[in-house]
C-alpha cells in the first residue's frame, strides 16, 4: 500500500470523530507524515479538540510512518470542553464532545489532555513541562501544531505568534478555518509574508506554514 493510500484509510477511520472533512483531513495527515521524525521528536500540539477525529487522526499517522518499536512523539490536546459557546458559531461543546474524544483517544500512551482553553494555556505555556525518560523537560518545542479552537481573529493570531517561533525546523504550523470572519487570518498571514519564518500556503479553509529546514 502506498504512503498516501494508507494515509486516506486513516482519514476514512477517523472522519466519524471530526467535523473536518476528508480533504483537509488528508492534508493534515500529510503534514504530520512530512514532518521530522526521531525517536525524541518534539510533541505535536492541537488546540480545539472537539470529539477527537483529527488528534485520533495524527495519532494513527504516527504509528504509520514510526517503525515498530520506536517511540512516538506525545500529541497534546487542549480544550476546555464544559458548555463553551464556540466563536462564530450557534452551539456550545457539551459532555458528548468530552466523552467521544475519551472514548476515541484512550487507547494511546502518547496522548496528553490539557483541561483548558488557549488563553489559559498561552499564559502558563512557560510554566509547562513534560517527564521523559526519568527527566522534567520543558514545553519548548513542538514537530507539528494544528490551531482549531477559538476562531476569534485576535486570539488566533497570538496562538500563531507565540507558537510559530516554536515549531522545529521542517515542521509545520496548521491553521483550520482561516475563512472565517471574511478571512481575516489570512489577510494577516499574507500580509505578514517575508516576516514569517516559513513557506505559506492555503488549502480551501486551511492555512498551512512549513518551517524551513535547518
Amino acid at each position: 500500500m502506498t504512503r498516501d493510500l494508507l494515509l486516506r484509510w486513516h482519514v476514512f477511520r477517523s472522519r466519524r470523530h471530526s467535523d473536518t472533512s476528508s480533504r483537509f483531513l488528508l492534508e493534515l495527515a500529510r503534514c504530520v507524515a512530512r514532518a521530522p521524525r526521531a525517536p525524541d521528536a518534539a510533541p505535536l500540539l492541537e488546540i480545539g479538540t472537539r470529539a477527537g477525529g483529527s488528534a485520533l487522526l495524527m495519532l494513527r499517522t504516527l504509528d504509520a510512518v514510526y517503525p515498530r518499536g520506536v517511540r512516538r512523539p506525545l500529541v497534546l490536546t487542549v480544550d476546555p470542553y464544559g458548555t463553551k459557546p464556540y466563536a462564530g458559531a450557534p452551539f456550545v461543546y457539551d459532555a458528548r464532545h468530552y466523552r467521544s474524544m475519551k472514548r476515541a483517544l484512550s487507547g494511546y500512551a502518547n496522548h496528553v489532555h490539557y483541561m483548558m482553553d488557549s488563553e489559559l494555556f498561552l499564559d502558563l505555556f512557560d510554566r509547562l513541562y513534560l517527564w521523559l525518560d526519568g527527566a522534567r523537560r520543558p514545553l519548548e518545542r513542538f514537530t507539528l501544531v494544528y490551531l482549531d479552537g477559538s476562531h476569534d481573529p485576535d486570539l488566533v493570531w497570538r496562538e500563531i505568534e507565540r507558537l510559530l517561533p516554536r515549531v522545529v525546523p521542517g515542521g509545520f504550523l496548521v491553521v483550520d478555518d482561516t475563512d472565517w470572519f471574511d478571512g481575516a487570518i489570512r489577510r494577516r498571514l499574507d500580509a505578514a509574508g517575508p516576516a514569517l519564518q516559513g513557506t505559506l500556503r492555503h488549502n480551501g479553509k486551511q492555512s498551512i506554514i512549513a518551517v524551513q529546514p535547518a
